[in-house]
């Protein structure tokens, strides 16, 4: 294990080490304030099905960078993965050696090496090319240029509401009062909120959120080293799931003392996740006005007809061939979803209830298909920087 400093501890990293420029070591005369700006922030493990939602991805920032005055002025995929990738070359990269090796192609938790990444991210000179930081997934596109209003002061962040997060989960809360129990009070004192026998975790995940600069280097490595603390025992393993690096997030900006103004879709600024959430109401020219800048395909949506006929279905685990295909894969169009026809009863598969597809739900999905097939229509098949397919598969293995 790393040793605790001021910004909590980088779990050990046992591969080789990859070195970038670090802030520390600018001269205090030679640093410079960032721009007020956004960086957007991507990770990810470099399989092939994360890249080709990264490839995507990626494109809609350039498209929406162009507008007039936008703040997005920046833009990073930290790669955790034992060697280069086929993406090194069309998308701005820094790559970190993971701690487990295995997630370079599949394993049971491809985001095990995230935040010990953004940790070592945030230390380095290219953390500080604006003075805020927005966190992605691979599996969201940008669908307008985000508004300045989202840039917080220090100490202020804005992320997005999980109701799944339990601010009361005992798991969670016995790793973060074991936590404390071997913290000193000077760091975190005595009435620090995450000290309060009321204490709740913040209902909210690393992406998308949206903070500052000097926020993210102190609160990236206690997410490190929050998450290392719930891998063991195995029975918190389990009882977290998948959502402890979410939980462990939650954790770190509450004791690094970032509040988070959190909301779910439609009043959040950040986000929506069609087909649950919907484009709002139509203005007084037709079109309909929501808040958010980013759309996350995390549900794969089905649309039926009143007599369930199945009219059109995305879900991102079969693009492509499916999720364990070799890279590159090839970015193909989706198809259009039907039109909006209200004799026709549209409806969305049974696991969302109620199921009836309305205009503005369906039109969030149009809105979300066509950013998709635009990013793809500008895609070439092989990745900038190779000759060939060939020469890109290798580098895919």
């Amino acid at each position: 294990a790393g040793s605790r400093g001021t910004s909590g501890s980088f779990p050990a990293v046992t591969g080789p080490s990859v070195t970038y420029a670090l802030l520390e070591d600018v001269p205090a005369h030679e640093r410079k304030r960032p721009p007020t700006c956004l960086h957007t922030v991507l990770t990810s493990s470099g399989n092939a099905y994360m890249n080709w939602q990264t490839r995507v991805m990626y494109a809609t920032y350039k498209k929406h960078a162009k507008t007039p005055g936008s703040i997005l002025k920046a833009f990073t995929r930290v790669l955790h993965r034992g060697k280069d990738d086929e993406l090194m070359f069309e998308v701005p990269t820094m790559r970190f050696d993971p701690n487990q090796a295995k997630c370079d192609h599949w394993c049971d938790y491809p985001v095990a090496d995230r935040s010990l990444a953004m940790a070592q991210w945030s230390k380095t000179t290219d953390a500080n090319r604006c003075s805020h930081v927005m966190m992605v997934e691979t599996d969201y596109v940008y669908v307008k240029s985000p508004p300045a209003s989202i840039l917080m002061p220090r100490g202020k962040a804005v992320g997005f509401e999980y109701t799944y997060i339990g601010p009361k989960q005992p798991d969670m809360l016995r790793v973060l009062n074991e936590y404390l129990t071997t913290t000193p009070f000077d760091k975190t004192p005595a009435l620090h909120p995450s000290r309060s026998a009321d204490v709740s975790l913040p209902r909210t995940g690393n992406a998308p959120s949206c903070l500052t600069s000097d926020d993210l280097r102190i609160v990236a490595p206690l997410w490190a080293e929050f998450v290392a603390l719930t891998e063991t025992p195995e029975s918190t393993r389990k009882a977290l799931g998948w959502l402890r690096d979410m939980y462990a997030y939650d954790a770190a900006i509450l004791v690094a003392g970032v509040e988070h103004t959190i909301a779910g879709a439609p009043r959040s600024p950040l986000m929506a996740q069609p087909p649950a959430d919907d484009a709002g109401v139509k203005d007084a020219s037709g079109e309909f006005r929501f808040n958010a800048f980013l759309l996350h395909y995390t549900w794969g949506p089905e649309i039926y007809d009143a007599n369930e006929n199945k009219l059109w279905v995305f879900d991102k685990r079969a693009y492509g061939g499916g999720q364990y295909e070799k890279g590159p894969y090839e970015l193909t169009r989706l198809p259009d979803p039907p039109e909006w026809d209200p004799s026709r009863g549209l409806q969305l598969q049974t696991f969302f209830q109620p199921r009836a597809l309305t205009d503005s739900k369906l039109a969030l999905i149009k809105i979300m298909i066509d950013e998709i097939n635009q990013a793809v229509d500008a895609l070439p098949r092989v990745p900038k920087g190779f000759k060939s397919l060939t020469d890109a598969q290798k580098a895919a293995e």
